[in-house]
This record gives structure tokens, sequence and C-alpha cells, in this order.
């Protein structure tokens, strides 16, 4: 099988270091090991209007990176705009954060389109495509829409929400209908499974008996399929990291004491306000913590042009 793994970006794994976000830990060893190609934005944009999308491909492991450089005119609507002050909130429950136009969904739809035109490219007769995240739940249609027949899988890696949440995205409707172009949709959770399986059921009047629900576009398997991190891998790292003249240098300097690390991209679906407010009622209400007890919070920003990261910042800051 010729495995084409899809994703909004990409990532390089460096020597000996710990991967950085969950999508990249939990592909870059597929790609590596397997033989994969994975697909994705450059992280750039172009002006050009290419009848074809020209992918820049290089090696990693036994498999290969192909880098795209995403349309311009398109790509602001589509990540900050409906992938992310649609979705995102959406996914994560936030309808009071979702804050979208009908041009962001419509360059969202013309993003996913140009993907699919670049993965033709990639496109053998054994040929699977997995497709990662909410960036992509309409690719699987896009790439029928061209022709392809083989099999095309997607996994998410967000929470989805209740019915009622859902239902506040903009086309939401069409989406789904255009999501059960996949033969195979993961989710992490029985509870997001059954969430998007009510929303069949309820809102497209479809049968889903057991994982199969069949569809205008066939029959599509919904499932769960657990993700998390190697609790080992990482056990190892901590061990590994106390010899460490800069660990070594930090414990010395608390003198006995404990702290704290929180790691977190700055995002209001990661709760930091609530973990700060935390600790601050219990240094209030234990006072003796207050002197053993110190919080770290690292928080890297993200998405700096969407008001509403541009708010968590700010609270984030306030709280501290």
């Amino acid at each position: 099988m010729n495995l084409v793994v899809v994703s909004n970006r990409v990532a390089r794994g460096k020597a000996n270091e710990p991967m950085t976000g969950g999508l990249a830990a939990a592909l870059l060893p597929v790609v590596e090991k397997s033989g994969a190609i994975w697909v994705g934005s450059s992280g750039r944009v172009s002006d050009r209007v290419q009848k074809e999308p020209f992918a820049e491909v290089e090696a990693l492991g036994a498999g290969a990176l192909a880098l795209l450089d995403l349309p311009a005119a398109h790509y602001g609507g589509y990540y900050e705009g409906f992938a992310n002050s649609a979705l995102w909130p959406a996914l994560h429950s936030r309808s009071d954060l979702i804050s979208v136009s009908q041009g962001d969904y419509l360059s969202y739809r013309e993003v996913n389109a140009f993907m699919a035109r670049a993965l033709l490219r990639f496109q053998k007769p054994d040929t699977s495509f997995w497709v990662q995240d909410y960036h992509f739940l309409a690719l699987g249609a896009e790439l029928r829409n061209l022709g392809v027949t083989g099999p095309i899988g997607f996994f998410l890696h967000t929470p989805w929400p209740a019915r009622s949440v859902i239902e506040g995205v903009p086309h939401h409707r069409e989406l789904i209908e255009a999501m059960l172009a996949y033969d195979l949709i993961g989710f992490q959770t029985d509870d997001d499974c059954e969430n998007f399986q009510s929303y069949l059921r309820e809102n497209l009047g479809l049968s889903v008996r057991g994982e199969i629900v069949t569809s205008l576009h066939g029959r599509t398997r919904v499932a769960v399929f657990p993700i998390g991190i190697d609790a080992e891998k990482f056990a190892q790292y901590a061990a590994k990291s106390i010899t460490h003249p800069d660990v070594s240098r930090l414990r010395r300097s608390l003198h006995g004491e404990k702290l704290a690390i929180g790691v977190d991209r700055l995002d209001y679906s990661k709760g930091l306000v609530n973990r700060i407010s935390a600790f601050d009622r219990m240094w209030t209400e234990r006072p003796t913590l207050s002197r053993a007890v110190s919080l770290l919070q690292i928080a890297t920003p993200s998405r700096g042009a969407i008001e509403a990261y541009d708010r968590a910042g700010r609270r984030g800051h306030a709280a501290a």
C-alpha cells in the first residue's frame, strides 16, 4: 500500500529531541518508518495561479515530506477565518467565540479543493489517503469529485461537540455531508463519536448500524481510535534530564521548594486562566504552600491575528 498522509502543516523531527505537538508526535514515526508521504503547507503563501499545484519534496527517513505554498487569496479566510474562528471554537464547545463570514467558508472550500488537486500527483493504483484534522473536513469529497476511488480515511485530533454546538457553525450540514465521502472517520473518544453519529441520525436522517453509516457517498465507518503520548518515553526523557547541568542548577536554586511547570500553546482551549486561578486559590487557602510550591507557566503565543486568541493572551497576563 502507498500511504499519503495529509495535514495543514508538516513537522520535521530533530535528533535526540522530543517531538512537539500531538499531531507531529503521532505522524512522524509513521512517515519515517513506513515510507509514507506527508503532504501539507510549507507555511508560505503564493500569489501565483497554478493549474497544478507544485509541491517541494524532501526525504524523511524511509518516507518523504511534500510542502505546498497555499494560495494567498484564500489562506486568511481558510486558516484564521473558517478553520480557527468557526471550527476550532465549535469543536471545543465555545459557540460564543464563533466569528466567521461567508467569504471565509468559500476560502476554506477553495483551499480544500486546491489540496485535492495537489494530491493527484501522489496517487498510484494502490494509494490510500489519510487526512488529518479539522482543516480538511471537505477534502475527501473534493478528492471524490476529481475521480479518486481508492481508500480515503480521516482522523480528528480535536473533540467533536454536541449537535447543539456544531449547529452553530455556518454550512454545518454541507460540511458533514461532505465528510461522509471518507471511507473511515476516526475520533479520539466514545463521546466524540456518539456526538457525530447523533448528528447523522437526527439532522441528516441517516441510519447508523454499529459503526457503519450509508449515505449518498456509500458506506462510511465511524469509529473510535484513542491516541495519547508515549508515557514510557516521556519518563525516560525526564530521568535523563536530571543529570543535565541546567536542570541541576534549577534544582539547587529552588532550595528544596517544589516547582510546577506548565508548557502550553497560548489558546483559550487550554484552560490557562483557570489553572493560574486555581494555584492562586490554593496559595490563598493554604498560605504555607505559597512558600513551598511555585508555578512556572510557559505559554507560546499562536494565532495572534485572531481576536479570541488576543483576548486569551491578555487575560492570561492579567491572571499571572
